[in-house]
């Protein structure tokens, strides 16, 4: 199994057991997810760039050192547009906690060094019937 996988896998076991979160986490679907098939508020976590630390690539011969982004999202479901945007506060700030809280290898010794923050994009609230989802 490639690194990244083996990354993925331990950051959705380790944010599938934070019962803060009162939804599945997913491994690579964030486009699928469905408020009508009741599956909100959930999280998934996907790859993203995997860059060279160096900008003249692998400084050791002996391990290839890189920086993984890991994409998070999250998606939930509201009354409003306002409680929608409230509720994926709340959501960010618990896989915010639960990433940087313990180990930050994340139990990964031999293929992690830190894990960081690296931001987040802007809420996208989109009308669906009645309710809001971001």
């Amino acid at each position: 199994m490639h690194r990244a996988e083996q990354i993925v896998d331990a950051i959705v076991t380790i944010l599938a057991a934070d019962a803060t979160i009162g939804g599945p986490v997913f491994k690579h679907r964030a486009l699928s997810l469905s408020a009508e098939d009741q599956e909100l508020p959930a999280v998934s976590v996907t790859i993203g760039q995997d860059a060279p630390l160096s900008e003249y690539g692998v400084t050791n011969v002996a391990f290839v050192d890189s920086l993984l982004e890991l994409v998070v999202t999250v998606a939930c479901e509201a009354d409003s547009e306002s409680a929608a945007i409230t509720e994926l506060m709340r959501l960010r700030s618990e896989v915010h906690r639960t990433m940087m809280a313990g180990q930050r290898d994340h139990g990964l010794t031999t293929i992690v060094i830190d894990t960081r923050y690296g931001g987040a994009d802007a809420p996208v609230p989109v009308e669906a019937g009645k309710s809001t989802v971001v």
